[in-house]
């Protein structure tokens, strides 16, 4: 039981750090939000968590389509409050080899440029998430039950 316990500890902290490494492939969901600093953020941190919880082959990175410099202070205490440490993360321009090589593309109330008409076909738009600006918490709130219902339906796709 402690070696399964530790292995799902390691694989928690493993999936935590993976957004340092910039490869996306077909088993990446790419979630994207204007300044990839803060929706896109929760999002690919509590996806890894939850991912890595069910034994799950996914992980995700987050982008931006206008990245800003660092990850919002806001959302770094809010995330490490929760056991979430994203202070190694850096806000990336979402890439045409991302939504290439993406399993899934998430835009975060942002418009991904149209030059790119391969996302149609694995894009979903979260678009009633709340101001991370107005209310972080009910932001936070709406993005984890999202990632939540996502995770549950490719759970379910694995069985």
């Amino acid at each position: 039981m402690k070696g399964l316990i530790f292995i799902l500890l390691a694989a928690v902290a493993a999936a935590q750090t993976t957004q340092s490494t910039p490869e996306v492939n077909s088993s990446t969901v790419v979630f994207v939000c204007e300044h990839g600093a803060a929706k896109s953020v929760i999002a690919a941190a509590h996806f890894n968590r939850l991912a890595a919880e069910k034994g799950l082959p996914y992980r995700a990175v987050s982008r931006g389509t206008k990245p800003d410099e660092v990850v919002a202070p806001a959302v770094k205490a809010g995330l490490a409050s929760e056991g979430l440490d994203v202070s190694t993360w850096r806000p990336k321009a979402v890439s045409d080899e991302d939504i290439k090589r993406a399993k899934t593309v998430v835009s975060l109330a942002t418009d991904l440029p149209t030059m790119k008409p391969i996302v149609k076909t694995k894009l979903l738009e979260w678009n009633d998430v709340p101001s991370m600006s107005t209310n972080y918490e009910a932001a936070r709130n709406a993005i984890v039950k999202l990632v939540s219902e996502m995770i549950e339906k490719l759970a379910e796709r694995k069985n």
